[in-house]
């Protein structure tokens, strides 16, 4: 009988200053210690080998989110009606409503009109001198199209700022948590004050308000879906669209070789994705005892799930911080991976998608500057990035 062992321990602070602005060295000691490691600063494990993560992700009845994916039980509490933090039949009951409104066929028909901005995205960049690539370029789409079709009256600006404050109260309860809690609050009680009546007809708002009235939802689900609409179409895709911006870049000659073979562009954005890994992970709570390789973890344990520490494992992708949109093993967590994929992640690959099909007749090169790093618990990638389109 194998020897149970018990986790090894990295002694570091996983939200600290120096992790949010650079996690690749923390994560390169979590994925060398070992399948799993105990971080004693935060009171629960931690994985971030890939084989390990997408694992986890896949096994949603050991590795459970019905009880919270953050790392702090406050928010746990007040999340309990989004998808995200479900499970099993309420989970799918969930996922399906909003599923109609972001699966691939509902989100080809918002393709002509996603296409029409990205177009005017990039001739506003090429117009400009300097362009700052997060806020001029890569928030175009999201802010104005994706905020117009969740249907509230919250104006894009407001609902960047709450979304990116949900976020970082997925961390632990540290400075950084508990000074975005009123922000996020502010999303949390606006959505409970959300009417059929009080979001735009037809809109993916008031999907969720007639899935209610046919009896699929509660109308506290309701109101708490219209969060799942507005944290996940905005933050991450501006994250993963800057640092793409960035990675064209500092990589000319790959950009040539996509403009010469436009084909590339699908494969590019799953790469983009990848290194950006915008999420760099959420926890998850162990359903029953489990070992991995050995190592004993005991039922109720958290368990932090590194998206971004599995996308740089180099196990799985040879020389992981290049950037090859010829990779051959393309597939990784950057979305998540099983029940709980990303339920944007069609829209996400549109957006970056347009955007790039725009800029290939028109943009011979990008000119980029010294990126502003973005600090935030759950979120990481370049806040801001001075750029010239020529």
């Amino acid at each position: 009988m194998a020897r149970r062992v018990t986790a090894p321990v990295v002694d570091a602070d996983l939200y600290g200053p120096d992790a949010l602005v650079d996690s690749r060295d923390l994560f390169a000691r979590i994925r060398e210690a070992g399948p799993v490691v105990w971080l004693p600063r935060h009171r629960m494990y931690a994985m971030g080998r890939f084989d390990d993560v997408r694992a986890a992700l896949r096994d949603d009845a050991l590795f459970r989110s019905g009880h919270g994916v953050a790392a702090n039980p406050l928010t746990n509490a007040l999340a309990r009606d989004t998808t995200l933090n479900s499970d099993d039949d309420i989970h799918t009951a969930r996922r399906r409503v909003l599923m109609r409104s972001l699966g691939a066929k509902a989100i080809g028909a918002v393709e002509p009109a996603l296409a029409r901005e990205a177009q005017d995205v990039v001739e506003d960049a090429l117009r400009r001198p300097h362009v700052e690539a997060a806020g001029d370029v890569a928030s175009r789409l999201p802010s104005s199209v994706v905020a117009t079709l969740v249907g509230v009256d919250g104006g894009s600006t407001r609902l960047l700022r709450w979304a990116a404050a949900t976020f970082e109260t997925l961390g632990p309860a540290n400075g950084r948590g508990v000074r975005a809690m009123p922000r996020a609050l502010g999303l949390y009680l606006y959505s409970r004050r959300l009417r059929p009546d009080s979001v735009a007809q037809g809109s993916w708002a008031a999907s969720v308000f007639d899935a209610h009235a046919r009896g699929e939802l509660t109308l506290r689900e309701a109101k708490a879906l219209v969060i799942d609409f507005v944290a996940p179409a905005l933050d991450t895709t501006i994250l993963a669209t800057t640092y793409l911006l960035w990675l064209l870049g500092r990589h000319p000659e790959t950009w040539d070789e996509v403009r010469a073979a436009p084909e590339l562009i699908p494969a590019m954005v799953v790469e983009a994705v990848r290194l950006a890994s915008p999420i760099r992970g959420f926890t998850r709570e162990l359903a029953r005892d489990h070992e991995i390789d050995g190592v004993s973890m005991k039922q109720g344990a958290r368990v932090a799930v590194l998206f971004g520490a599995a996308n740089l494992d180099e196990t799985a992708f040879p020389e992981p911080e290049r950037f090859d949109v010829r990779r051959e093993h393309a597939a990784h967590v950057g979305w998540g991976n099983g029940p709980h994929t990303c339920v944007g992640i069609h829209l996400a690959k549109l957006e970056m998608r347009t955007l790039l099909e725009a800029m290939v007749p028109r943009v011979q090169r990008i000119t980029v500057g010294t990126p502003v790093p973005l600090r935030n618990n759950t979120l990481q990638g370049i806040a801001a990035l001075p750029a010239r389109f020529a």
